[in-house]
């Protein structure tokens, strides 16, 4: 895995990697989260969530579980193989994706659609059991 620039110690901001094929969703999830004081980096498909996840070391992930090329449960997957992964936070609006999520290790499951807010305090609760 590559060496990333870990922003939460110097910048005091948590790194945030959001996976969403939707892109007005992902602009406007964004920008709430931006908001709320988080730092957003965003892929399109699990494929590129996986790529950044690697290459940029975000302190939390969230994914949304419907997606082309590489859904959100194989995200989680590969994420889980091996190397350390920071905590993922799955997100649909479809009930039993988010069972299977939980299964697969995701700490947190939320139903869409969810307020920046929600996600900003989950993302924040999620490092900090990650890092306690």
């Amino acid at each position: 895995m590559s060496q990333g620039i870990n922003l939460t110690s110097s910048a005091g901001q948590l790194r945030i990697l959001l996976v969403e094929d939707d892109r007005d969703l992902a602009d406007l999830t964004q920008a709430g989260l931006e908001h709320e004081g988080l730092r957003v980096i965003v892929a399109h498909d699990g494929r590129e969530g996986l790529e950044l996840a690697e290459r940029d070391r975000p302190d939390v992930i969230i994914t949304d579980l419907i997606m082309p090329v590489l859904d959100g449960l194989e995200l989680i997957q590969r994420l889980f193989v091996g190397a350390p992964h920071p905590p993922v936070i799955a997100v649909s609006a479809v009930g039993s994706r988010l069972r299977a999520a939980r299964e697969l290790g995701a700490v947190e499951a939320l139903v869409k659609p969810v307020e920046p807010r929600e996600l900003a305090a989950a993302a924040r609760k999620a490092f900090r059991r990650a890092h306690s």
